[in-house]
């Protein structure tokens, strides 16, 4: 390939690389708030009550 059949086919592996990373930062960041939540429950749920 040469000319603006390149600069195409790289601009659109750009793009692919650009969603595959977001998608993996934003799978991280769920996953991290489910883990948050899950242990701020466990948390609250070990807690002795107040007498």
């Amino acid at each position: 390939m040469t000319g603006d059949a390149l600069k195409t086919c790289n601009d659109a592996g750009n793009v692919g690389t650009a969603i595959g990373v977001g998608l993996i930062i934003a799978l991280w960041a769920a996953a991290d708030v489910i883990l948050g939540i899950t242990y701020m429950v466990y948390r609250l749920a070990g807690r002795r009550p107040r007498t």
